[in-house]
């Protein structure tokens, strides 16, 4: 039972994370769009990988040279508040989302914990 659950991890985790990589690059290509096209100008493409709830998840996104700053930059990472030089999620390092820890209870930014939820852990109810 034990080995079925943990596949079922594993292929559900991956399904997420190929959908989280999808979602982060249409959102770069909208804000590639809605840009201020004469202060950023568009390089290239750029990977990223970055480590979120989900494992691992390689991103592709746009990166422009800001005109008014003279520095690279990639608006997604600024949107997401993300530092692609360091490949971490916000949402893994704190950021103002909720985290799982592994035994299924929930972690609040404050540091408050809620009560173990079964549910995520795949416990028998």
């Amino acid at each position: 039972m034990k080995r079925v659950r943990s596949r079922i991890v594993f292929d559900v985790t991956k399904k997420y994370g190929d959908m989280l990589q999808q979602v982060l690059e249409w959102l770069d290509e909208e804000l590639a769009k809605q840009r201020d096209e004469k202060r950023y100008y568009l390089k290239d493409k750029r990977t990223v990988q970055m480590q979120t709830l989900f494992g691992e998840v390689e991103v592709r996104r746009n990166s422009y040279l800001d005109r008014e700053e003279g520095v690279y930059t990639c608006l997604l990472d600024a949107s997401l508040g993300f530092d692609g030089a360091k490949g971490v999620s916000p949402s893994i390092i704190g950021g103002n989302r909720h985290r799982i820890s592994c035994d299924g209870s929930f972690v609040f930014p404050s540091g408050r914990s809620a009560k173990k939820d079964s549910r995520l852990c795949g416990d028998e109810p």
